[in-house]
C-alpha cells in the first residue's frame, strides 16, 4: 500500500500521457489483464504489472516487450491490452538520442526470445522488466533495483496460487519434494519488477493516464 500511495503522489505532479511525445527508449508500464499480473500486483503492491520499451519508426510507435516471445507490438495495440487502456511513461534524462537508439537496438536484439516463466536471471528466456534492464545495460545504465524474490509479498493469495502452479517446473526446485522444501531457493532468486522500475528515482515520469488531470 505504501508503494501505491507513493506512486499516486508522484503521478499527481506529472502531465497526462501524450503518446506523440514518446521517444525511443522510453519505458512504458501498464496493468496487464493476465492471471500472472494479479499475482505480480499482489506481490509488489503496485498496479504496474507489465513493461516495455518504446521504439519510434517515422510516424509510428511500437513497444518492444517480453511476452510469449519477445516481440515488437504497435503502440495502440499495446495500450489497448492494459486495463482501461492506461499507461505511464518513464524516461532516463541522462540519455542523448544516440544512447536512446542504442537501448532500442539492444532490446530488438532479443526479438524472438521465449518468455521466462521462472523469472531467473539470464538472457536465454526473458521476462518483461528483465528485458528493459538488459537493454539499458547495453549503454551502461542501470534501471530498477534487483531484490530477492523472498522480499516480495509472496503471502498474497494470488502469488501463492502462481507459486503452486509453477514450482515443479522451476530450475531451482529440481529434485525438491515439495514447494516448502524449495522455498529457500526460490526466495534467494534476484528479480526486477515493473514496480521497481516505476520507483527508480533515476527515471522521470513524463506522462501518465492513471489519474484524471487537474482541471
Amino acid at each position: 500500500m505504501c508503494v501505491w500511495l507513493a506512486l499516486l503522489t508522484g503521478l499527481l505532479t506529472v502531465p497526462e500521457l501524450d503518446t506523440a511525445a514518446l521517444r525511443d527508449g522510453d519505458i512504458l508500464l501498464h496493468t496487464s489483464r493476465s492471471a500472472q499480473a494479479v499475482a505480480v500486483a499482489g506481490a509488489t503492491a503496485s498496479p504496474y504489472t507489465h513493461v516495455g520499451i518504446v521504439e519510434r519508426t517515422g510516424d509510428e510507435a511500437f513497444v518492444i516487450e517480453a511476452v510469449a516471445r519477445t516481440r515488437r507490438t504497435p503502440l495502440p495495440r499495446w495500450l489497448a491490452r492494459g486495463v482501461g487502456g492506461k499507461a505511464t511513461a518513464l524516461r532516463h534524462p541522462g540519455l542523448d538520442a544516440a544512447a536512446r537508439a542504442a537501448v532500442v537496438a539492444a532490446a530488438a536484439g532479443y526479438l524472438g526470445r521465449p518468455y521466462d516463466l521462472s523469472f531467473t536471471p539470464g538472457d536465454d528466456a526473458l521476462y518483461c522488466s528483465e528485458l528493459v534492464a538488459l537493454a539499458y545495460a547495453a549503454v551502461d545504465v542501470a534501471v530498477g533495483t534487483w531484490r530477492p524474490l523472498g522480499e516480495l509479498a509472496l503471502a498474497d493469495a494470488a502469488a501463492q496460487r502462481l507459486l503452486r502452479r509453477r514450482w515443479r517446473a522451476h530450475p531451482a526446485c529440481r529434485g525438491a519434494p515439495s514447494l516448502a522444501a524449495c522455498r529457500p531457493a526460490l526466495a534467494a532468486i534476484p528479480v526486477l519488477t515493473p514496480a521497481s522500475l516505476a520507483a527508480d528515482p533515476r527515471l522521470r515520469i513524463v506522462g501518465t493516464s492513471y489519474l484524471p488531470r487537474p482541471r
